[in-house]
């Protein structure tokens, strides 16, 4: 069997199995096990046929790839991943754009919520900025401080409550990131069965997704330099409310659509405020 025939089997028993890109992940478990594109022309070994049906069955299982295979890319570095932490996905690296548009080696950043530190990780490597991570949970923050070392990242790892400022008296940032929790409670009823392998700490927002925001803007706009910026993910029908929870708290925002023209992002730009 060559690899565009195992590529073939594969894809079929996902589709079978209804997984969302059955023939996109059966080339990524092609490369995986062959280090081999499935349109290259080469032959699968016993041993390699033996891991493919493994994964394979795990997939099936309803189990995420990329905890199968115990790794992910994200912005073109490679980050450890597994149970107990938020998967790394396309759209969040457009917060690493935003980065590298407003930060350079002389700036500082924070990232809360920051579970494999996938956004503090990918900004210092590309910008050459300082940066800091907050993460609450222990198996996420093992993540996260394998992946800084994995990278060899200038990110500082910090156990604590992102919604919880004492971390960083007297430190001021030029940028805060945060990925947070925002799925609304009629979303985490509906997820995916792939999602419901991820922590549910990193997913549910409060009942419309929310929580966080109330508090973020005004919790860490004292740790942002004036004219710093403050951007966060949010979820596809969110943008316009954490706008005006970002404009409440002193920021100038705008919002950001990702490459699908999903309103992705909010990005404020702290200002003084005036009474």
């Amino acid at each position: 069997m060559n690899g565009r025939q195992a590529a073939a089997e594969i894809a079929a028993k996902l589709k079978e199995a209804q997984v969302f890109s059955p023939e996109y992940e059966a080339g990524e478990i092609i490369l995986e096990v062959c280090k081999n594109h499935p349109l290259q022309v080469f032959e699968i070994t016993a041993e390699q046929k033996k891991a493919i049906d493994a994964i394979t069955a795990e997939r099936i299982k309803g189990r995420p790839l990329q905890y199968i295979f115990g790794k992910w890319e994200f912005y073109g570095y490679e980050f450890f991943v597994g149970e107990g932490v938020l998967i790394p996905r396309p759209e969040t690296e457009l917060l690493v754009d935003i980065a590298v548009k407003n930060l350079d080696k002389n700036s500082v950043m924070l990232d809360l919520c920051s579970g494999t530190g996938c956004i503090p990780i990918a900004c210092t490597k590309e910008t050459g900025c300082k940066a800091y991570a907050v993460e609450l949970y222990d198996k996420a923050f093992s993540y996260l401080e394998k992946n800084i070392a994995h990278n060899k990242a200038d990110v500082t790892a910090v156990k604590g409550d992102a919604l919880d400022n004492g971390h960083f008296e007297g430190v001021v940032f030029d940028a805060v990131f945060s990925n947070p929790p925002y799925l609304t409670g009629k979303e985490m009823e509906e997820l995916q069965r792939e999602v419901r392998h991820e922590p549910e700490t990193a997913l549910y927002g409060g009942e419309d997704g929310l929580d966080f925001y109330r508090q973020l803007f005004t919790l860490w706009r004292p740790r942002l330099r004036n004219g710093g910026i403050f951007a966060v993910e949010v979820g596809d029908k969110q943008g316009e409310q954490v706008k005006a929870l970002m404009e409440k708290a002193g920021f100038t925002a705008e919002i950001i659509p990702d490459l699908q023209g999903i309103p992705r992002v909010v990005c404020g730009r702290r200002t003084e405020m005036r009474i």
